[in-house]
C-alpha cells in the first residue's frame, strides 16, 4: 500500500513537472491564416515533447519534437480561402483554436496615428456597423518595449461583430484598409497592428542594425542627449512652471541620467510617504524611444507569421529637425529590408523576400498655409516618404495631404488613408484595373517666363478640386530663391504650367510646400487622388534658428473637428 502510494505521488508530481505546451496569443480564436501558402506555426513546450497539430481543412497530422530549449515549429499548408476552421495543438495538453479564417493577411505597424480607433474617425462608427458581418479579422497588440526579444505579448484577435467595449480597440486606419479588400476581394482578410504611441522609426529595429548610424550610435553610447526630451513641453507646461529638469518619463537620455532621476523621484518620495508612491521604473533600455525595444517587445512576438505585405504610419516622432528627417530616408529603406529579409528567412520562403510596403504620408497639420512655401518639417517629410517609394522597389505611398487636422495630431479622418493604401494592394498584389495614386510630378521644363511641369497619372485625367477658381497651391522662384505665388497655372493634358507675375526667369516651383495646405486649391486626378506635395529644386534646408514654425495649435474653445472637403474616391 504504502509503494503504491508512492508510486502515485511520483506520477502526480512528475506530471506537474511537465511543461504545457504554449502558444504565442497570435494563435488563439478568430485568428486568420494566409490562403495558399505554408504558415509558420510556432510555440513552447517540455525540450525533446512531441508535439502534434491538426487542421480541420486537412485529415493529416503533422508531428514535430521541441528542441533542447523548449521551441518547436512547424508549417501549416493552408488551402483557398474559408471561415470556420479549427486547429488541435496536443503535447502534454491539448490546445483547440476555433473560428479559424483563411484568406488574406497585413501586417501594419506605426505610431498613435496607427492605433487610432476605428470608433473615434470619421465615418467610423457607421462603417464598422456596415462590415459587422464582414470576415475580417484584426490582430492588436497593446504597448510593450523590452531589452531581449519577447516570445508573447498583451494582444488578441478581433472580430467586427465583437461587443462595443471591444470595437474600441480596432484601429481606424488598418479597419479602412482590410475594409476596402475585403469589399472589392469578397474574401476574408485580416491584419496583424502593432501600435505604439510617440514611438521613433529606431524603436521598430533591433538595435544592432542600427549602429551603422551615427546618430543611434552616439544615443546608446550616452554620447548625446535624447533629442525627445523637450517634446513634454508645450505652452501649457511652461505656464505651469514645468522645466525640462523634472522628471518625465520621456526626458530619460542615457543610463546615469535614468539613475538620477530614479533617485531624486525616491528621494520625494522618502520625504512625503503617505503623498508620494514609491518609483519604479523599467530598465533604461526599455524606454520607447531605446533603439530596438518595441521591435523586442511587439514586433518579435509575431515575426514569420504568414503575411501578404505591410502597412506602416509613422513619422511624426523623426521630425524634430532636418538632420533627423534626412536620416529617416535611410532608416526607412533598412527598415523595409530587414523586415523583408526577417520574415522571408523566417518562413523559408514562404513569405516573398520583397513583400509589398505601403506607407502613409504625413497629413496637414497646424495654421493653414498663407506662404507661398514654408521652409519647415514636415513638408520635408513628406519629400523623404516619397524618396523612398520612389527608389525602393515593390512600395507606395498614400498621400495625406487632404487629411489632417489644423489643431489636433490626431486626424479623425483616417478613411481615405486607409482606402488609398488599399487601392496600391488591390492594383499591384491584387491585379484589380484601377488608378492607385495621384498625379505623379516626374519632371519639368522652363519655357520662357513659366516652369512646365510634366507628371505621371496612369491615363487619368488632373483636376483642380475646386474647378471653377483659380489653382492657388503653386509657388515659384527665380535664381534668388524668393518664393512667390504661381497667379497662373494652366492644366493641359499631363501637363501644367505654372508662371508668376514677380518672377521674369523662374528657375523653380514648389507645390502645397506647407505643414497644412488643405485649404488651397490642390490638384487630383478624376479618380480623387490627391497630387502629393513636391519640388523641383534640390535647395538646402535652412537652419533650425531660420526655420519657419507656426505657434503650438491648441483647440479653441467648444473646438469640435468637421472633416475638410475632398472628392469622392469611386473606385
Amino acid at each position: 500500500m504504502k509503494l503504491f502510494q508512492y508510486i502515485l505521488i511520483v506520477l502526480l508530481f512528475s506530471t506537474k513537472l511537465m511543461a504545457d505546451v504554449v502558444l504565442p496569443p497570435i494563435f488563439s480564436d478568430k485568428m486568420i491564416l494566409q490562403q495558399n501558402s505554408k504558415n509558420l506555426l510556432w510555440g513552447k513546450a517540455d525540450p525533446n515533447e512531441k508535439v502534434s497539430v491538426s487542421t480541420s481543412w486537412c485529415g493529416v497530422v503533422k508531428h514535430t519534437y521541441a528542441n533542447a530549449e523548449g521551441n518547436w515549429k512547424l508549417f501549416l499548408g493552408t488551402p483557398s480561402y474559408g471561415t470556420g476552421f479549427k486547429i488541435t495543438v496536443k503535447g502534454n495538453n491539448t490546445i483547440e483554436i476555433n473560428d479559424v479564417a483563411i484568406g488574406e493577411v497585413w501586417l501594419g505597424i506605426g505610431q498613435s496615428n496607427m492605433g487610432w480607433a476605428a470608433k473615434s474617425t470619421f465615418n467610423g462608427s457607421s462603417e464598422l456597423e456596415k462590415a459587422k458581418d464582414f470576415p475580417i479579422r484584426i490582430y492588436r497588440g497593446e504597448r510593450g518595449a523590452s531589452t531581449e526579444p519577447e516570445f508573447s505579448q498583451d494582444a488578441r484577435w478581433y472580430r467586427l461583430d465583437d461587443s462595443r467595449q471591444e470595437l474600441l480597440r480596432i484601429p481606424g486606419v488598418s479597419f479602412f484598409f482590410v475594409n476596402k479588400l475585403y469589399t472589392s476581394l469578397e474574401i476574408p482578410v485580416g491584419i496583424i497592428v502593432e501600435p505604439y504611441a510617440g514611438s521613433p522609426i529606431e524603436a521598430w529595429m533591433p538595435k544592432d542594425i542600427q549602429m551603422v548610424h551615427q546618430a543611434t550610435a552616439d544615443y546608446v553610447n550616452g554620447v548625446t542627449v535624447q533629442k525627445y526630451i523637450y517634446r513634454n513641453l508645450t505652452p501649457r507646461d511652461i505656464a505651469n512652471g514645468k522645466t525640462v529638469g523634472e522628471w518625465q518619463y520621456k526626458t530619460i537620455n542615457s543610463v546615469d541620467d535614468y539613475a538620477g532621476k530614479l533617485e531624486r523621484c525616491n528621494q520625494k518620495h522618502l520625504d512625503d510617504p503617505d503623498n508620494v508612491p514609491e518609483c519604479t521604473l523599467p530598465p533604461f533600455e526599455e524606454n520607447m524611444f531605446y533603439p530596438g525595444a518595441i521591435y523586442n517587445g511587439m514586433v518579435n512576438p509575431v515575426v514569420g507569421y504568414g503575411i501578404k505585405g505591410m502597412i506602416y504610419y509613422q513619422g511624426e516622432s523623426n521630425s524634430d529637425d532636418f538632420e533627423e528627417i534626412a536620416l529617416f530616408e535611410s532608416q526607412m529603406t533598412m527598415l523595409i529590408d530587414y523586415y523583408r529579409t526577417l520574415w522571408n528567412t523566417k518562413t523559408e520562403g514562404n513569405v516573398d523576400a520583397s513583400f509589398p510596403f505601403y506607407l502613409v504620408q504625413l497629413p496637414s497639420w497646424k495654421d493653414h498655409q498663407d506662404l507661398p512655401v514654408e521652409e519647415d518639417l514636415w513638408p520635408a517629410m513628406r519629400e523623404v516618404m516619397n524618396n523612398i517609394t520612389r527608389d525602393v522597389a515593390n512600395t507606395g505611398i498614400a498621400v495625406g495631404i487632404d487629411t489632417g487636422d489644423q489643431y489636433r495630431l490626431h486626424p479623425k479622418n483616417k478613411m481615405p488613408l486607409g482606402i488609398r493604401l488599399a487601392y496600391h494592394a488591390l492594383k499591384d498584389n491584387y491585379g484589380k484595373n484601377i488608378v492607385d495614386i495621384g498625379p505623379v510630378y516626374e519632371s519639368y521644363n522652363v519655357v520662357g517666363s513659366s516652369i512646365e511641369l510634366n507628371f505621371e497619372t496612369q491615363g487619368a485625367t488632373i483636376v483642380p478640386v475646386r474647378p471653377n477658381e483659380d489653382i492657388n497651391s503653386f509657388a515659384v522662384a527665380g535664381s534668388d530663391k524668393v518664393w512667390h505665388w504661381a497667379d497662373n497655372v494652366v492644366i493641359d493634358g499631363n501637363k501644367i504650367t505654372v508662371s508668376s507675375s514677380e518672377v521674369s526667369s523662374p528657375v523653380a516651383v514648389r507645390y502645397a510646400w506647407a505643414y497644412n495646405p488643405t485649404q488651397r486649391n490642390l490638384i487630383y486626378n478624376e479618380h480623387g487622388l490627391p497630387a502629393s506635395p513636391f519640388r523641383t529644386d534640390n535647395w538646402a534646408y535652412p537652419a533650425v534658428t531660420e526655420t519657419y514654425r507656426p505657434a503650438k495649435t491648441v483647440d479653441p474653445e467648444g473646438y469640435e473637428p468637421v472633416d475638410w472637403y475632398r472628392p469622392e474616391m469611386p473606385q
